[in-house]
């Protein structure tokens, strides 16, 4: 991959080894937890150029996605620069007609499998947990959700989709299947949403809530994949996004 290119779907691929795939998926873990830590670092020191803990709630919601950006932006950075590879590297293109048959395909199919795995979880008495945002909105502050909407599709699902599909999903295509590439990075996806539904829930709900996202996340690695163009799953992630706190929104303001 040092000349910047993925291994593409059905391209032979040299023999994997198990020290190969262990050491891939510590990379991978190493890189997610990266990220966490950079967007941790850039959200504190803008918080502090704002006014620290005087900053209000919308402007700390602003904020934190400008983190989101700048940090996983950063491991990017980091990454090409570590691998000597160039910005050919990120896949951002224009989508083509099929890419948008894969968007739409993609968005119906997370609703689907959204409402699938609330219809078993309740059927198993697990509730899933509630995200640091929608706890915020519950709280009395439902209009920060109407900031998210935008942010979903203009920083969210593109910097998300950058770090955990780019770079983590890509990076593991040396080392597993295709599928097994995205298996890996979903898990990897999974577990970062940690810190953002562990506050106020219970081990249970917490667990909940991981299983979903790593299905959610199947479906962003499998578009991507498949399209080889990060612009259709960022597109799939900030829509599912978008119109989940756009109904929030209309659940708690009303």
């Amino acid at each position: 991959m040092e000349d910047g290119t993925a291994t593409g779907v059905g391209e032979s691929s040299p023999p994997r080894s198990f020290e190969g795939m262990v050491r891939a998926v510590l990379q991978s873990g190493a890189l997610g937890f990266s990220g966490l830590l950079a967007i941790s670092i850039w959200a504190s020191i803008l918080v502090s150029l704002a006014g620290g803990e005087s900053v209000g709630v919308m402007v700390r919601s602003a904020l934190s996605i400008v983190s989101l950006g700048l940090g996983t932006g950063t491991v990017a950075l980091v990454f090409l620069r570590v691998r000597g590879i160039g910005r050919s590297y990120l896949d951002f293109k224009l989508p083509t007609r099929r890419d948008v048959g894969y968007v739409v395909v993609g968005i119906l199919s997370i609703f689907v499998l959204m409402s699938v795995l609330s219809f078993l979880l309740t059927e198993l008495g697990i509730r899933t947990a509630s995200h640091s945002v929608e706890q915020q909105a519950k709280s009395g502050n439902p209009d920060i959700l109407l900031l998210f909407v935008p942010l979903s599709w203009l920083v969210i699902g593109p910097c998300e989709e950058l770090l955990y599909r780019n770079i983590i999903q890509k990076s593991l295509y040396d080392s597993f299947s295709d599928y097994g590439a995205v298996a890996v990075a979903s898990v990897v996806f999974a577990l970062a949403h940690v810190l953002a539904y562990a506050t106020g829930s219970t081990p249970l709900q917490l667990a909940g809530t991981l299983v979903v996202i790593f299905f959610l996340s199947l479906v962003l690695g499998t578009v991507y994949l498949k399209t080889d163009n990060l612009t259709a799953s960022a597109l799939v992630h900030g829509t599912f996004d978008a119109i989940v706190f756009g109904v929030m929104y209309l659940q708690f303001a009303g």
